[in-house]
């Protein structure tokens, strides 16, 4: 069985491989299991029901009406449980048997990763249907793997995603607004989109092109930094450097090293330099992650009206902190303010540094074509560094 800080790095090393080069993350299907939609008297006397018998149990109570018999008997037409696989059958029960958005949700899934022959315009319907954000950022997901399965369409599909990830951007305080900022910076990195040539299109293809950079050397750091908090074979445990990376991928936004962050604040092993640090990255980390925001309100809950003011100023200060140094880096890193030389005198092949020194040439790039393009270069390489 995998630690618990073991599976959390399967976690982020599996997401790593669904943000690489805008690839999409494999899946593993499976099979979805089947059962009557009540227990009626028959099926009382004939337990343990077999696929056969429960199709029989809910075929006879979607005769009477039953909405959840007919969701079963769509799993069950689908998957070959009980009744002979029948694609047009199940999408008819799916029909009736979908009733909410986490079912509509499901079919469009069911669409999109194949458990019904390829249709697109299926995983489009299903998934507008369910309507929630998250079913959108999936729908275009979809299409950008349409897009780099089928080269002669890509245009169309990427286009169809693009526009998708851009609406995403107007849905306030859902976390696919990140998810689709992500996406959006690899298609700028691999050419699939832009969001304009001028001053102020270079300036956002940047930004959305350093936030995928960031998320995933991020990602990477936060793996290094529990290989040294739980330690392996090769590698002794090391509370100093498990807080040096645990604090490093926190600055690119890292939704686990911003929880852990907050641990290491709340247990005093780091300093908490305004007095609400810990709220304020408890609150940055609730704008990505619901699990948080119950968190952030037990931590709120009793405040006087003069410590919420407290832990607001320290709130605007992390988000001033990314706006004038690129991340959300602490008071003490070496990478929150450096002077020129200092900057200069690090080590030039560490990709910390190189994003650091990007940052600094964003505001020429803008008006500059090939200092953007050297930018976006180092963005780029970043994406793609796979050490």
């Amino acid at each position: 069985m995998l630690r618990s800080t073991e599976f959390l790095r399967a976690v982020i090393v599996f997401g790593i491989v669904s943000f690489v080069a805008g690839a999409q993350a494999p899946y593993v299907k499976i099979t979805y299991s089947v059962a009557p939609a009540e227990l009626t008297l028959w099926a009382q006397l004939h337990e343990p029901l077999s696929s056969a018998d429960i199709a029989k149990v809910n075929s006879e109570l979607f005769a009477k009406g039953n909405k959840k018999a007919a969701w079963e008997l769509g799993l069950a037409y689908m998957q070959d449980l009980g009744v002979p696989q029948d694609f047009p059958k199940a999408e008819q029960m799916f029909q009736i048997g979908a009733v909410d958005a986490d079912q509509k949700g499901m079919v469009g899934m069911f669409y999109a990763q194949g458990y019904f022959p390829r249709d697109l315009n299926a995983v489009e319907r299903w998934y507008v249907a369910a309507g929630r954000p998250q079913d959108y950022f999936e729908l275009a997901e979809t299409f950008k793997a349409a897009g780099q399965a089928d080269k002669s369409a890509s245009p169309y599909y990427y286009s169809k995603a693009t526009n998708i990830y851009l609406a995403l951007l107007n849905k306030t305080g859902q976390p696919e607004i990140r998810r689709a900022q992500l996406e959006l910076g690899n298609f700028v990195i691999d050419g699939i989109y832009s969001a304009g040539s001028d001053a102020k299109g270079r300036a956002q293809n940047l930004e959305w092109a350093r936030m995928i950079a960031q998320e995933l050397l991020g990602q990477k750091e936060f793996g290094i930094a529990l290989d040294y908090r739980s330690g392996r074979e090769d590698l002794a445990p090391d509370q100093t450097m498990w807080l040096h990376y645990c604090k490093r991928a926190a600055a690119y936004d890292m939704d686990h090293a911003q929880h852990f962050y907050v641990e290491a604040l709340n247990e005093g092993q780091v300093r908490d330099l305004s007095g609400f640090d810990a709220v304020a990255w408890t609150r940055l980390n609730a704008q990505k992650s619901f699990q948080e925001i119950s968190l952030l309100k037990a931590m709120t809950s009793s405040m006087t009206a003069e410590q919420r003011a407290g832990a607001e100023d320290a709130f605007q200060s992390l988000i001033k902190t990314r706006t004038k140094y690129g991340a959300y880096y602490v008071q003490d890193d070496p990478l929150r303010d450096p002077s020129p030389t200092a900057l200069a005198a690090m080590d030039q092949s560490d990709p910390d540094v190189q994003m650091r020194e990007a940052f600094n040439k964003e505001e020429a790039a803008k008006d500059d074509g090939q200092v953007y393009q050297n930018v976006l270069a180092v963005y780029r390489n970043v994406r793609n560094h796979s050490h």
